[in-house]
């Protein structure tokens, strides 16, 4: 009389199991990865916006007049008036700017560069433009 298979043997089910653990842990990495690349770029983003908001307040300050050429090492080390620093959703970032003259424009321009970084970690947001300096 010929023998019934109704099921799987041993040796194919833990041929079936270590496949099926290869793949999941294969996914985890990625999903590991993907995880850190999704941070670093929420953190550009912030550090981007929070360079943005500030480029803008310099800016509507320079058309206002009341702007004040800052030292040109600012962007490098703490300056009085020229750093603050930020929290958001409890990370720290610090932000430093720069407002010089133009050379050829005549006191009539000025450059304005803010550089964002966090306090703690690697990356860094610059951004610059040169505006129209308005005095009396």
């Amino acid at each position: 009389m010929p023998r019934q298979h109704d099921g799987f043997t041993l040796i194919e089910s833990l041929v079936a199991m270590g496949l099926v653990v290869t793949v999941a842990l294969g996914s985890a990495q990625l999903f590991g990865v993907a995880i850190a690349r999704n941070l670093h770029a929420r953190d550009q983003l912030v550090m981007s916006l929070l360079a943005t908001a500030k480029v803008n307040d310099l800016a509507a300050a320079a058309a206002g007049g009341s702007i004040a050429l800052s030292p040109s090492d600012s962007l490098d080390r703490p300056a009085d008036g020229c750093t603050d620093t930020l929290v958001d959703d409890g990370r720290i970032y610090v932000r430093r700017w720069r407002i010089s003259r133009v050379s050829g424009f005549a006191d009539d321009a000025v450059a304005i560069a803010v550089k964002v970084t966090p306090a703690a970690g690697a990356g860094e947001v610059r951004l610059a433009t040169i505006r129209e300096w308005w005095r009396p």
